[in-house]
């Protein structure tokens, strides 16, 4: 009966003229598995260096600001081009799709191209100037990882960016595919390299490295063969039209820049985390990578909400935009309360796993605490607000609060609580939390009034008309 009354309640808030409840459950939960692998592989994948030995983990937590920064770029451009993308099938201008498809591939290779090569040619001079007292074996292991994950980033640009493109049209099933895929393999490969032929940090770079080559090929024959729908070809990732290029690039660029300088305050953030000791670095870094399994739901939802808003919003349907927004996330607090309770009692055997020694289980444990109070009560207002935003064209104030609340958080009151309170790990968490509560309310505040919802999309005249016609073709 319970059941019954919940599916009830859901088909009524979910379903519309736009999606039924059934089709965003399906999507949904695809999205749940295709989060929760990329994450779980991502956390296996932790636990395998640091197998290691604690020194590998701190350099690879070291280089992995450095190392976000550049994918964050390209990876914001894919975000901003499958926004495009969905508002393209909102539209149902098959011809914009396509094109889209094309550009968002072809503009992200070529970003990640341009930066792969910067990263690889100054990563040595790049980590002697962030960490100029760390022990010279972190250095080495920290120079040699980042060189090879340059090399990965080429490939994984191109797939980026067409698992989001895939994700933004409601193709979950085969987005899902594609990360089973570059996962397994890279699971595979980094037990091979790292457990049995024990080369150790090198090792796990390589097995990025293979996999996502192998990645690329199976999505660009996904996009161009086996789910080619929309007729793309392979000169369309070279041909770019002005208008489609402008809103790939309106959408995009804010998201890059605000990735950069949120990149760049993780950086200031990890500047003074090196004066911890490695325990607490290693320690740090684990609980980082066991985090992302509590927020495995409510990033799925995420992703959700980037193709259900985008469709509305691309449709001209702006008030079923600004529903879905909240519907997703009042329906994401309790999934989140559900997921953080479960996995915060898998925690103790999770982080066997990671082989945490003694020192560094109970700063773990601790950082956990603070984060699993505080995922069901900020974490949606927070994440799911501000896609929701992006979707509508309201990049700017989204990545100004995300940006502010950054240095107000996690670098200002992080430093306070960290060094100079001398708290240690459980303060750049507890900032985190801090830095949440932030976003959230002044999401939230935006989210009720008109300005982001009714602003315009940066579409030209015609497409403007052509979603006029749309909207009468449906009605008639």
């Amino acid at each position: 009966m319970g059941r019954i009354s919940i599916n009830g309640y859901l088909d009524r808030a979910l379903t519309t003229e736009q999606f039924t409840y059934k089709e965003l459950r399906g999507m949904y939960l695809s999205l749940i598995l295709d989060t929760f692998f990329i994450f779980f592989i991502g956390m296996v994948s932790t636990a395998l260096i640091s197998s290691v030995g604690e020194a590998a983990i701190a350099a690879v937590s070291m280089v992995s600001t450095v190392n976000g920064l550049v994918s964050l770029v390209f990876s914001s451009m894919a975000t901003g081009g499958a926004i495009v993308v969905a508002r393209a099938k909102g539209r149902g201008d098959r011809q914009d799709i396509r094109r889209a498809i094309g550009e968002v591939t072809g503009i992200c290779g070529a970003v990640a191209l341009v930066l792969s090569t910067l990263l690889f040619l100054f990563s040595e001079p790049l980590v002697n100037a962030l960490y100029p007292s760390v022990e010279p074996l972190l250095v080495t292991y920290a120079v040699d990882y980042m060189r090879m994950m340059a090399i990965s980033f080429i490939p994984f640009a191109i797939f980026n960016a067409v698992f989001n493109i895939l994700r933004n049209l409601g193709n979950t099933r085969q987005s899902l595919v594609l990360t089973i895929v570059i996962n397994v393999v890279h699971l595979g490969l980094s037990v091979l390299f790292i457990n049995v032929l024990h080369m150790g940090v090198a090792g796990s770079g390589l097995s990025y490295i293979v996999a996502r080559v192998i990645g690329m090929v199976v999505a660009l024959l996904m996009v161009l063969v086996f789910y080619n729908e929309y007729g793309v070809r392979i000169h369309h990732f070279f041909h770019f039209q002005a208008s489609t290029t402008r809103e790939i690039v309106s959408l995009g660029m804010p998201l890059a820049l605000e990735s950069l300088l949120m990149q760049g305050g993780m950086l200031l953030v990890q500047v003074y985390l090196a004066r911890l000791t490695t325990v607490d670095l290693a320690a740090h870094a684990v609980a980082g990578s066991i985090l992302n399994i509590y927020t495995v739901t409510g990033s799925a939802l995420v992703s959700l909400a980037s193709t259900v808003c985008g469709r509305c919003y691309g449709a001209g349907k702006y008030d079923l935009t600004r529903r879905y927004a909240v519907q997703m996330i009042r329906i994401g607090r309790v999934i989140l309360l559900l997921t953080v309770a479960l996995f915060y009692l898998l925690t103790p055997a999770i982080m066997r796993m990671y082989n945490a020694t003694e020192e560094g289980a109970p700063i773990i444990l601790t950082a956990l605490r603070i984060a699993a109070v505080a995922i069901p009560i900020l974490w949606c207002d927070s994440s799911v607000t501000a896609m929701a935003l992006r979707c509508a064209g309201d990049s700017f104030y989204a990545g100004m609060v995300s940006v502010v609340s950054l240095m107000l958080g996690r670098c200002l009151l992080g430093y306070l609580l960290t060094i100079t309170a001398g708290m240690g790990v459980p303060g750049i968490w507890l900032a985190m939390v801090a830095e949440w509560g932030m976003r959230a309310v002044a999401f939230r505040l935006r989210l009720k009034g008109e300005t982001w919802l009714h602003r315009k999309a940066p579409e030209e005249a015609g497409e403007k008309t052509k979603v006029k016609q749309n909207e009468e073709t449906e009605n008639k």
